[in-house]
């Protein structure tokens, strides 16, 4: 009997969460780049081994998001925990970013991310990339809000609410909550674990998930922090915009809200309007102040459809509201790095409507519709399965006899003709005179 001691496994490998120490800095574009080669960006592999990449991404992303961390607070943003009233960092609790004097403002912006970023964290490949650091984060959003205005007889920025989605996971470790794939990155017995078991201790109360989030952001953070007056911005990103749309749409959710809420922006979010159940949400307030902005091949802010879809795109438009192109083509993550400005600036144009007046989005006419299919290619229109094929085939040929039964000649001898002369098919060496049913030559085509 053999019995393995801790001892005898593989150790699981240690990286210092530290830019420097890591080998790597931030240029003078605010790129992170290689200290040993200045043209380099990070290097993922680093070893055959995925767990060694896998605990150098963990320090890496955890000091990139220390250096967003200090460019948010230098702007103004304070960290506070929830569940609100959370004072020992030991007691499981998830971070946010809330804006200082932000019960002062006549405005307020919530932001809510992807569930698979960081708090701070637009998108690591702009962060740690091409791009940099305040332009792969909310550091670039949150500095854009502070040059805006909260109304046109107000002229004090915002303030600004940034919600955590991504880290619901509390890793009692390191006293802190994780993503997903950082609380399965962390420091570990040995390098052969199979990871952290997600149980109850790993979950944080009244913020268990991202709807359960979402709900505590509406229903303590908001009251706790504004007073009765500030209109609410809403910028949805991604899965955070599906579960947003999700929670306002309860109608006891949306009578208590529907009075306060100056716009929303969904970016990149899919959630469809036909499966939507408040009436007054749906089709009145997502058509008259609402807007979506998608992953999309044309540029930024073109009118892709308005509220009731455009079915001349590939591009999903059946959102209940005017979609315009986000100017990102492929990644969701980066829907508003791309589109900031746009995005930005419609939410400044509901904020300086008249007062006394009521923002309600313009009548767009659709014009956008897919390139036609290039005259040089083959048309398709009348394509067919080779399953298809042989299925109608089959049909024609009910009445024709696919098989003919060889039977033994009575003599013992092979014959080449039937009784009545008819020819029949030859059969192989192998099943000569042994009576086996053999295919036409018709049938023997490839099928």
């Amino acid at each position: 009997m053999f019995r393995r001691k801790w001892s005898g496994l593989p150790k699981d490998p240690q990286f210092p969460v530290d830019l420097k120490e890591l080998g790597y800095f931030i240029n003078e574009n605010d790129e992170v780049c290689s200290i040993e080669n200045p043209e380099y960006y990070f290097k993922y592999f680093i070893n055959r081994n995925p767990r060694w990449n896998d605990r150098q991404r963990y320090a890496m992303n955890q000091a990139l998001q220390n250096e967003v961390w200090a460019r948010l607070e230098n702007l103004g943003m304070k960290k506070v925990l929830l569940p609100l009233g959370t004072t020992d960092p030991k007691k499981p609790h998830v971070p946010i970013f809330v804006s200082d004097g932000i019960g002062t403002r006549t405005r307020v912006v919530v932001i809510f991310g992807e569930s698979m970023q960081d708090l701070g964290v637009l998108a690591h490949r702009v962060l740690g990339g091409p791009g940099g650091v305040n332009k792969g984060s909310m550091v670039s959003i949150v500095s854009a809000l502070l040059k805006q205005q909260c109304s046109s007889t107000d002229s004090n920025p915002p303030g600004i609410i940034l919600a955590n989605m991504g880290e619901l996971l509390w890793w009692a470790a390191g006293n802190r909550t994780l993503g997903h794939s950082a609380f399965h990155n962390t420091p570990m017995k040995s390098a052969v674990q199979a990871g952290n078991a997600i149980t109850e201790d790993t979950k944080v109360p009244h913020n268990e998930s991202m709807k359960t989030h979402v709900h505590y952001i509406f229903d303590k953070v908001i009251p706790h922090f504004l007073n009765m007056r500030p209109g609410i911005d809403v910028i949805g990103i991604g899965d955070g915009a599906d579960t947003v749309e999700e929670y306002l749409d309860l109608p006891p959710v949306w009578e208590r809200f529907k009075d306060r809420i100056n716009c929303l922006s969904l970016v990149g979010g899919l959630h469809p309007a036909s499966e939507l159940r408040s009436e007054e949400f749906a089709n009145v307030f997502l058509r008259n102040k609402a807007r979506a902005y998608a992953t999309s091949l044309e540029p930024v802010g073109m009118v892709l459809s308005g509220p009731e879809g455009n079915p001349n795109t590939t591009t999903f438009t059946e959102l209940g509201c005017p979609v315009f192109s986000s100017g990102e083509q492929n990644y969701t993550e980066q829907t508003l790095i791309a589109g900031s400005k746009v995005i930005l600036d419609w939410l400044q144009e509901v904020a300086l409507t008249p007062e006394g007046e009521d923002y309600v989005n313009p009548e767009f006419q659709i014009i956008h519709a897919d390139p036609a299919t290039n005259a040089d290619e083959p048309d398709w229109s009348q394509w067919q399965t080779q399953e298809v094929k042989e299925g109608e085939d089959a049909k024609e040929d009910d009445n024709k006899p696919r098989f003919v039964l060889v039977e033994r000649p009575k003599n013992g001898q092979d014959r080449e003709h039937s009784d009545e002369g008819g020819e029949i098919n030859a059969c192989t060496d192998k099943d000569k005179g042994k009576g086996k049913a053999v295919e036409t030559v018709e049938n023997l085509a490839p099928r």
